[in-house]
């Protein structure tokens, strides 16, 4: 009874690790290359499809913390797979908890060039917590594509 026991946990563990390493905040690099998916995903398939598709909770650019969130040049934001209570409203003026005008911030510096990083507070969608969040972000078609990970 003790070696089926004991079989069994160490199934459930061997199992359960693929879904621990799924839970992990996204890396620079996965960052930088959602964002670019996203891009390409954009010039291949248009600017309805691809607004579709970026709107979608479960779609391919959202999957918990990794996701792609997309804005106008004047701030409104048009795609957001985590919060769609947002779409459509213009964020200039959104603050994050220090203060930040982020938005604003990342109209600006999408105006100056055709990418960089951002940082600001924000709340965990798979945690719940505020926390610091570094994203990258590409303007392309007068569009922001943005993703980007937590840390502590």
């Amino acid at each position: 009874m003790r070696s089926i026991m004991k079989g069994l946990l160490i199934s459930t563990i061997l199992a359960a690790l693929p879904l621990a390493g799924a839970m992990a905040a996204p890396t620079k690099d996965e960052v930088v290359a959602v964002v670019k998916k996203a891009v390409e995903f954009y010039k291949a398939n248009g600017r309805e499809k691809a607004l579709v598709e970026f709107n979608k909770k479960d779609g391919q650019f959202a999957k918990g913390e990794d996701y792609v969130d997309v804005h106008d040049m004047s701030g409104v934001c048009v795609a957001h797979p985590i919060s769609p209570a947002k779409v459509g409203l213009n964020r200039l003026d959104q603050s994050d908890s220090a203060g930040k005008f982020y938005v604003k911030d990342l109209v600006e510096a999408a105006k100056q060039k055709p990418s960089g990083w951002i940082e600001y507070v924000m709340k965990n969608p798979t945690t719940g917590k505020l926390q610091n969040k570094t994203a990258y972000w590409e303007a392309h078609d007068g569009l922001i594509f943005k993703a980007g990970t937590y840390t502590e």
